[in-house]
């Protein structure tokens, strides 16, 4: 048991310790922020549009925008001719951050031949933190439709009513989602692109609202949505454009879903989003996903907010909207309706080229062509190029070699790939192909680093034999320019660049060997990754260039995850030490049963030709760190709750003497390992209870027990340090703390003393004042009232009790212990006069051991006084910390409180009923004394342990659910100290 101990004593230094190294390395190892600011080309201009009913939301309105007109424009009064597009910011958002997409809309529409335009609406939601409180979701979903019903009026004179396109941002996305469950406002709705939205799940699950909105929408779009959902043999890297069920349902009128003509498209910034994760942005209602640093003309990530700035991301939806928006006859512009078409679209703007060849193409003899017979070709024209350059491979003579990887240099959006036949001139006997197939769909734009375009191909030439039996050659053109062109080809055997790997285990600290070195002109290696599967895991990846013949090289990393459709992303590197380095990680778990060794993670490496290369891997405990404090932060809460659990089980049986150095420490009971057996235990009561079918069913958080481990231990840390912090805060900043409520409360210094002390004397006013402006105003404003006078009380009776014991040792040193000393003296003194007066000192000798003899009873007989009520401080000092967490728990309910007095808002306040029932315990808990020192602590034991279990299977990820724990425990402890002193009164 003791070496248990030491290691968990380790076991929690190290965790804490790996908890801060990954919050640091969070922030730290981030790429740069790439994104160019998109700048208004006039004044940005707000029209407000009036909405029927628009007066039961006073804080919201609705704006149409325009730039750089003198005179106003007013929506109602004008004839809007343009493909109506509202954006719906999200969480704290601005109606303001619309002005990158329209200003880019309107620059665009000058440009435009057809004529096509856009008309961009707004709506200002008062910057409500709607990802905090559900509250607001509701509300905001209402208005939503107001607006799209509102907008939809201003094109009533049109022969055909618009359908219009939603773009949400943050939560505005999942608001978008959430029109959907309303048929009559579905049917208008084209398009929906949510932009880093929490589509199925929040970020954090923080009130019953929240939780409800998300639950009604997933209820409703589940009956009007068809379902994507992978299953064991999905594989998306295999084939990234196959179309999903709801396209493919299209061509069945019969089972095709009400809704699935919808367009649902989600974006995901990647790894500089620290505040909505990549797992969290794909719904599996949604018809496309993809990662900004995937997308063409993109390529790299966004932060959160930037997402809405960012030029290069804001010009791709725009190219697409434009894309799929036509003009009618009478000059009025529409979203087209075809949903295959307009999903080809987003294919081609969102992931890469249209997925089928296109029409054939014809070149003349008299060009420049070449016939290359070599397996690796390295081609640069430093000067450019007078006229375009043919290079044709032969891909028939190589049928040892099954792949050809072909990349083509400063060559951007043009056809430069082709299949063809090839034919002999009669008179110059020249090799040429008069007759091609663009290839283009086969071609993939990498990552350039504000640096020459890169384009690269990988082309199975086993495939292209069998499928066009007639073609001879693949052709490579380079047109004519004068910047620097070329391109590079490496035909090889696959079974030398295919390298299967495995995840190193978590506590392999080596570095392993994948391909010692690489050969000069190599252009693609491919890592087949088996068992990366949790999204904490991490594979570092270090390419490592031996010897180039340049200073500058560019290595691009692809990464797929096969059961992940839409999370490929890539990722340059130009020098071995470069931040962020490259790693591979998956962004959500894999389906069960779901086999890594016949579907592994893929990454693909684009090398640079001119170098040869070094490729090991190791396992990536830096990017793990962080990566399970982005993920798995979030379980905090509840675990920081078992474990104050389980210190309060010990706490509430433990009496210390009145005057010892123990009742001093209200820490004591923190320094426990205990709550790791509850850990374990649910594990195995979780599969029991799937396996019964009798209680409710626990959250599927079916992650590693690693995770749990660590986060565990991290709270244990964190709540030795919340008691210390409270220890400190209790001794030495009381006085503060009392003139800071001196000054929130305006409260004079003499009328707060008496109302402290009425409080303390008689705690049932503390009750029934808390629980009056809990109802009052909200569960948050009550609750802050009852921990400031809670911690006032509790402070004062810290101080009273420190005095008394520091004076009561003072004394006893003063005063000290003579009594033996002087029976000594007295013993040696009889010895001496005992010849004097042998009568009179028996005696005394006697009744002195009388009298010595009945203290001793006394003192066996009456028990050390234990400390009780206050003066049982670890008790109280765990409760005043069980009573900040509900406090922080209802912080986002509060401030929502606050800021809608101003409006005469009323919100549903979900923590009410909890927050009143721990407000009635503890002020019963105090009244009571507690604790006292009875009998039946065995079953709150008990009963405590499963409160700690229930919070670990069901209040992960509802965090919500943590406050009916608190009003629980609180309220069981009031019963249990309630029945024993009725039970000792009545007996």
């Amino acid at each position: 048991m003791f070496m248990f101990r030491n290691c968990a004593v380790l076991l929690v230094i190290g965790s804490i310790c790996c908890f801060i190294y990954g919050i640091i390395n969070l922030y730290v190892d981030v790429e740069p922020n790439a994104c160019r600011m998109t700048y208004m080309f006039g004044q940005p201009m707000f029209s407000r549009v009036q909405i029927k009913n628009g007066e039961l939301y006073p804080n919201y309105r609705l704006f149409y925008y325009y730039e750089g007109l003198r005179d106003s424009v007013e929506p109602h009064a004008k004839e809007m001719t343009g493909a109506p597009v509202i954006f719906v910011p999200g969480n704290g958002g601005s109606y303001k951050q619309v002005r990158s997409l329209a200003s880019v809309a309107l620059r665009k529409a000058l440009t435009n031949d057809a004529g096509i335009h856009l008309d961009y609406y707004t709506i200002d939601y008062d910057e409500e933190l709607s990802a905090l409180y559900g509250g607001y979701l509701f509300h905001q979903q209402r208005y939503l439709k107001l607006c799209i019903r509102t907008i939809l009026s201003l094109y009533k004179g049109r022969s055909e009513e618009p359908s219009i396109v939603l773009i949400g941002h943050s939560m505005g996305g999942k608001l978008a989602h959430s029109v959907l469950t309303d048929l009559s406002i579905g049917q208008h709705i084209n398009t929906i692109i949510s932009i880093s939205t929490p589509l199925d799940r929040p970020v954090l699950n923080l009130d019953a609202e929240l939780d409800a909105f998300y639950a009604q929408t997933d209820s409703a779009l589940s009956r009007t949505r068809t379902v994507t959902l992978p299953t064991t043999r999905t594989n998306v890297c295999n084939s990234l454009h196959q179309n999903p069920p709801s396209v493919q349902n299209m061509a069945l009128k019969e089972t095709s879903a009400n809704l699935d003509n919808v367009l649902l498209i989600s974006t995901a910034g990647g790894n500089r989003d620290l505040l909505v994760r990549p797992g969290l942005t794909a719904s599996k209602f949604n018809d496309l996903h993809a990662m900004t640093s995937a997308i063409p003309r993109v390529s790299l990530s966004c932060d959160h907010l930037s997402a809405v700035w960012c030029l290069q991301f804001i010009k791709t939806i725009n190219r697409f909207l434009f894309s799929i928006a036509r003009v009618r006859d009478d000059r009025s512009v529409i979203f087209g309706t075809d949903k295959q078409r307009n999903l080809k679209s987003a294919l081609s703007h969102f992931v890469k080229r249209p997925s089928r060849p296109q029409s054939t193409m014809s070149f003349s003899a008299a060009n420049n062509w070449n016939e290359e017979r070599r397996l690796v070709i390295n081609k640069y024209f430093a000067n450019g190029l007078k006229t375009s350059y043919f290079d044709l491979i032969g891909i028939k003579r190589h049928k040892r070699y099954k792949k050809l990887a072909v990349e083509a240099l400063n060559v951007d959006d043009i056809d430069w790939l082709f299949g063809c036949t090839a034919l002999v001139h009669k008179e110059t006997g020249q090799t040429y192909c008069e007759k091609v197939t663009p290839l283009t769909h086969l071609v993939q734009r990498l990552p350039n680093r504000e640096r020459e375009p890169r384009s690269i191909a990988v082309l199975d030439l086993h495939n292209l034999r069998n499928t066009y039996l007639e073609w001879t050659h693949v052709l490579v053109r380079l047109p004519a320019g004068s910047g620097h062109l070329g391109y590079n080809l490496d035909i090889y055997d696959p079974k030398e660049r295919h390298v299967d790997i495995r995840l190193p285990r978590w506590y392999s600290f080596s570095k392993q060997l994948a391909v010692n070195e690489t050969l000069q002109g190599t252009l693609h290696y491919r890592l087949r990754i088996s068992e990366l599967f949790d999204p904490y895991q991490s594979l570092r990846v270090i390419v490592e260039p031996l010897q180039c013949l340049k200073p500058q090289y560019r290595v691009t990393a692809r990464l797929c995850v096969p059961w992940a459709a839409g999370f490929e992303r890539f990722q340059t590197l130009t020098s071995p030490d470069e931040k962020p380095q490259l790693y591979a990680n998956v962004p959500t778990l894999l389906p069960k049963h779901y086999n890594t060794t016949l579907n592994p993670v893929i990454m693909d490496l684009y090398l640079d030709p001119i170098c040869r290369y070094r490729i090991s891997y190791e396992y990536g405990y830096s990017s793990a760190l962080s990566r399970l404090v982005l993920e798995f932060s979030s379980w905090l809460p509840a675990h920081l709750t078992c474990v104050l659990l389980i210190v309060l089980r010990k706490q509430v049986s433990t009496f210390h003497e009145v005057g010892s150095f123990k009742s001093l420490k209200p820490y004591t009971g923190y320094l426990q390992y205990t709550s790791l057996y509850v850990v374990t235990a649910c594990r195995l009561l979780k599969k029991l209870i799937l396996s019964s079918r009798v209680l409710p069913t626990p959250e599927s958080l079916d992650y590693s027990i690693n995770v749990s481990i660590v986060i565990h231990c991290a709270a244990i840390a964190f709540s030795l340090v919340a008691a210390l912090a409270t220890w400190l805060a209790l001794s030495l900043y009381g006085n503060a703390f009392y003139r800071l409520a001196l000054r929130l409360t305006r409260q004079s210094q003499p009328s707060s003393n008496i109302l402290i002390s009425i409080m303390t004397h008689l705690p049932i006013t503390y009750g029934i004042l808390t629980i009056a402006t809990a109802i009052g105003t909200c569960s948050g404003v009550g609750l802050l009232l009852a921990f400031v006078f809670y911690f006032l009380m509790l402070s004062n009776a810290y101080k009273d009790y420190l005095e008394d014991f520091v004076w009561q040792k003072a004394a006893n040193l003063v005063r000290g212990t003579p009594s033996e000393p002087a029976a000594t003296g007295s013993e040696g003194d009889g010895d001496t006069l005992s010849g004097i007066d042998d009568g009179q000192s028996d005696e005394k000798k006697q009744q002195q051991e009388e009298e010595q003899e009945e203290m001793a009873a006394e003192k066996k007989e009456i028990d050390p006084e234990p400390c009780v009520g206050l003066q049982n401080f670890p008790f109280h000092v765990t409760l005043l910390l069980m009573l900040l967490m509900q406090l922080l728990l209802t912080g986002p309910n509060t401030l929502a409180w606050v800021r809608s007095r101003r409006h005469g808002i009323d919100l549903p306040d979900p923590s009410l009923q909890s927050s009143v029932v721990v407000l009635i315990s503890l002020s019963l808990l105090l009244q009571f004394r507690a604790p006292q020192k009875c009998s039946g602590y065995w079953m709150m034991s008990i009963v405590l342990y499963v409160l700690s279990g229930i919070v670990l299977l069901y209040c992960q990820a509802a965090i919500y659910r943590l406050n009916f724990v608190f009003a629980g425990a609180f309220a069981l402890l009031a019963a249990h100290q309630g029945l024993w002193i009725l039970w000792r009164r009545l007996n």
